[in-house]
């Protein structure tokens, strides 16, 4: 029994793993509890960045400078907002007695703001728009900030790839989406498109995560499919490469299922955008290994906002942004089915060692009640010694 129990315990506790894996089961959504939490470590994160105690004051006014002169005012923000685990004691101590105020990120914001070097606080000031000082009313969101691309460039790229088969694909194919050829798409979609594509040109972008995005796009909208379907619809007239006869080819080769999978990774990209900003986004997707990973960086976005946009731009890209953001996890039967396989293993160990830890105990008392006898032969325990036993050396 103990050695099934053993045997039993790490195969159902790998099975659990594989099934919460395999389905997903985290739930990265933003909610009120856990966002200081995530806030917290971030900015432990951005705190990490300053490897010498000396004059940390001088270090974070730098690096906030840095980001003013690179002209992104979000990691700007997100370094003077993580003030409290950057700065010395003393002075963490004023954005702390902000931040329990209540006032939020604007009362820390301002309050950072006298603890600038006065050169580094006016370029913030004139570069960066103080939270407090943002309007109520939000952006329309029905407004495109910026596209891929228009049918003009559709047109040039089916050319293209039209007469190189081998050609990347992926500008092509994200262009077709935000052109709504591959169904219907989003504002956020459209800007997780673009800052998709800003991002796959990247030098440090995850081979394995361009891999999986070549190979979700390559099952929306397979090429092989398009090329044919576009030489069919110049049989009516035109290039198999016009946008009249690419668009239409294009529609015809998109697999709808795969398809509503892309448009839903384009729009958690989106919110990822959304929260900080389109650059931002294409900076946080860098700290990525798989497609799954975005929905921990949606949750970065919402939660930490210009602080995770700090932390994406100087941490290595070592896995410890995503560590940052803690899903909920949710259960399906399977799992529950291979939690039961775990606790039943455990309780099968426990009930076989209490059981030998009882024999055990028993055993011991009676050797105990059982010691004064020791001193004394009982009949049977009498010993016959004869000279017959005895031989001469």
């Amino acid at each position: 029994m103990f050695n099934l129990c053993l045997l039993l315990l790490p195969l159902a506790t790998a099975a659990a793993v594989l099934i919460i894996g395999r389905d997903q089961l985290y739930a990265y959504e933003y909610n009120e509890a856990g966002a200081r939490s995530i806030i917290e470590r971030v900015e432990a994160l951005n705190g990490s960045l300053i490897q010498v105690d000396f004059d940390r004051q001088r270090q974070w006014d730098n690096m906030v400078a840095m980001e003013l002169m690179a002209d992104d005012p979000a990691a700007a923000r997100g370094f003077l907002l993580s003030g409290a685990e950057m700065l010395p004691p003393r002075s963490a101590a004023v954005l702390r007695r902000a931040a329990a105020d209540g006032a939020g990120d604007a009362a820390i914001e301002v309050a950072a703001l006298q603890l600038l070097l006065p050169g580094t606080r006016e370029r913030y000031q004139a570069n960066v728009q103080l939270l407090s000082l943002r309007p109520n009313t939000a952006t329309p969101t029905s407004e495109r900030s910026e596209t891929l691309g228009d049918p003009r460039d559709f047109e040039l790229m089916a050319r293209a790839l039209l007469a190189e088969p081998e050609t990347d694909p992926l500008q092509f194919v994200l262009t077709g989406f935000s052109l709504g050829l591959g169904g219907d798409i989003s504002t956020a979609m459209n800007d997780g498109a673009v800052s998709l594509l800003a991002s796959t040109r990247r030098d440090d972008f995850p081979t394995s995560l361009s891999d999986e995005i070549h190979a979700l796009l390559a099952q929306a909208m397979p090429i092989e499919n398009f090329t044919a379907a576009a030489r069919v619809s110049a049989e009516d007239g035109g290039a198999p490469g016009d946008f009249d006869n690419a668009s239409v080819a294009f529609a015809a080769s998109i697999n709808q299922e795969a398809a509503a999978r892309v448009r839903a990774m384009l729009a958690e990209i989106g919110e990822i955008g959304s929260a900080t900003s389109s650059d931002a986004a294409a900076t946080m997707l860098t700290h990525a290994n798989t497609i799954a990973d975005f929905a921990r960086l949606r949750l970065l976005a919402q939660t930490a906002g210009d602080r995770a946009a700090a932390a994406a731009k100087r941490l290595p890209r070592d896995g410890s942004l995503l560590l940052a953001a803690r899903g909920e996890l949710e259960f399906n039967r399977e799992l529950l089915i291979a939690i039961g396989a775990i606790a039943l293993a455990l309780a099968g160990l426990l009930a076989v060692i209490g059981l030998k830890l009882f024999e055990a105990a028993r055993a011991g008392i009676r050797s105990l009640n059982h010691e004064d006898d020791d001193d004394h032969y009982s009949d049977s325990e009498l010993l016959e010694i004869s000279t017959n036993n005895w031989r001469p050396l």
